[in-house]
């Protein structure tokens, strides 16, 4: 175990919007698992991604690496790490490598096709030439490429048709600017959240998290869109339930942590890691996202997934700084 610990998150101002403020719940979340391990830390607010000249590598130093994206910033978490990188300090999660092709929903959607993994039908969307929209059936999820915690998908992000899909698509581009624009094929079954924590040289993967849209009306889209993440007021919000897997849908649970961990493997994650999917028409599991370094807050589907394994937060920062390497891809 590491002497000392440094807990590095993102700068946050109180004007900032609750995906990003949430980073200040991991802090007290991972404080408190370092608390239960008596491990000494401090906690260090990053800005611009730079650690200035005050972090230097020496034994028997962890960085505790909880720097995300902003809203409009996705590079941060890449710089962030690479920073680590250059400064030789071990950080846990995954190296810059691993964040930048996870962060790329378009590069993920390459590598894991070319891996035999399942991605939905979809692609990159050119504004002014959205000739993806022609070769993938309707309806269509719009995001933006490159934001986490579903920045990106608020309001209608499920499109009907090519002109709303169109129109969706220019919205984003203006907002984004710089950002590919990804379009994918809504697929119609049941969504699930696969947590992955590293366990000696290998991988568990935690108990099955479905996401359950419940009593949704017909012209809610069964997405888990920033409002169902974020605000606690809204229906999206109040009506979107976790529900772990029971003993009876236990060959539906291993054909996901299949999946689930080749996704892992493919992606060069570490540490941990939290990989979304969906089924498609036929029941087969589709990967939407894969996400390193997930939220770590106590409310956050990771975190829910290792307690309901058993595992407490001290266990979990435990692994997590086991497994901390500036050599991780």
């Amino acid at each position: 175990m590491p002497s000392e610990v440094v807990v590095a998150h993102n700068a946050v101002a109180d004007s900032d919007d609750p995906s990003t403020r949430d980073v200040l719940d991991q802090v007290t979340a991972v404080s408190q698992g370092l608390a239960e391990l008596e491990l000494d830390f401090r906690c260090l607010a990053v800005h611009e991604g730079s650690f200035g000249p005050g972090l230097k590598s020496r034994p028997g130093l962890v960085v505790f690496n909880l720097v995300e994206a902003p809203p409009g910033r996705p590079r941060q978490q890449l710089e962030v790490a690479q920073a680590l990188e250059r400064l030789g300090v071990d950080f846990t999660g995954s190296g810059s490598a691993a964040i930048w092709r996870t962060t790329d929903k378009i590069e993920t959607r390459v590598m894991l096709t070319a891996a035999g993994v399942a991605v939905a039908a979809g692609g990159a969307v050119d504004p002014e030439r959205p000739v993806v929209l022609d070769d993938v059936p309707p309806p269509w999820v719009v995001k933006p490429a490159w934001e986490d915690a579903s920045v990106g998908l608020e309001g209608s992000a499920l499109c009907a048709t090519r002109e709303r899909a169109v129109e969706r698509v220019r919205e984003l581009a203006a907002r984004f600017p710089g950002q590919p624009i990804l379009a994918e094929h809504f697929l119609p079954g049941r969504e699930f959240n696969l947590s992955l924590l590293a366990e000696g040289g290998g991988v568990e993967v935690m108990p099955v998290a479905e996401l359950a849209y419940v009593d949704f009306p017909d012209d809610e889209p069964r997405i888990l869109g920033y409002e169902a993440k974020w605000e606690p007021d809204s229906f999206a919000y109040t009506h979107t339930v976790r529900r772990f897997l029971d003993d009876g849908e236990a060959g539906l649970a291993r054909q996901l942590a299949a999946t689930a961990r080749r996704a892992w493997e493919v992606s060069g994650v570490s540490g941990y890691a939290r990989v979304d999917m969906r089924l498609d028409d036929s029941g087969a599991p589709c990967v939407l996202e894969v996400n390193a370094n997930p939220c770590l807050s106590a409310d956050a589907g990771f975190v829910a997934a290792t307690r309901q394994s058993g595992l407490s937060m001290g266990q979990v920062v435990r692994r997590i700084l086991a497994a901390a390497s500036r050599e991780a891809s």
